[in-house]
């Protein structure tokens, strides 16, 4: 069975949205129900949208139900000396200086700086000391960094 490795912020995240996703089941439920009453279902988009609304809250809530069942917390010792899942870290690249927090696939959001460990960079940045130099294949070529700090 596949472990979802994550932070417990982020699986109070999963666990709020699956608890929303459940919530919603009533309001869809009613949706195709009044839909029904409104007479012939094969010319009725309300109907039809209700439907594929049920259908794609019904396959989120298995997937995230799966993600809380399988979920492994990362219990990450604050080691500013290793690069772990949980480091948040700051590096220096051609590109700037950037912080980057580390956490498992399911709550990566590279938008708000943390990076999967399985990513490239990620994976990149596993068990690095501060001050480390080292190179990374990226999308946009050979790209070198340097680890400045280990924050947490």
């Amino acid at each position: 069975m596949k472990k979802y490795q994550m932070t417990k912020e982020g699986l109070l995240k999963v666990e709020k949205e699956l608890e929303t996703l459940v919530n919603r089941r009533s309001e869809i439920s009613e949706k195709i129900k009044y839909a029904k009453e409104q007479g012939d279902l094969k010319e009725n988009a309300e109907y039809h949208e209700a439907k594929n609304d049920m259908s794609f809250n019904e396959s989120k809530i298995l997937e995230l139900q799966s993600i809380v069942r399988n979920a492994e917390i990362i219990n990450h010792k604050i080691n500013n000396e290793f690069v772990g899942i949980g480091s948040t870290i700051k590096v220096e690249s051609k590109f700037g200086i950037k912080e980057y927090t580390l956490v498992g696939a399911t709550e990566a959001n590279p938008l708000d700086g943390k990076i999967s460990d399985q990513s490239p960079l990620g994976a990149a940045f596993m068990n690095r000391k501060s001050g480390e130099e080292f190179k990374v294949e990226t999308p946009a070529g050979i790209q070198k960094y340097r680890i400045l700090e280990i924050l947490s």
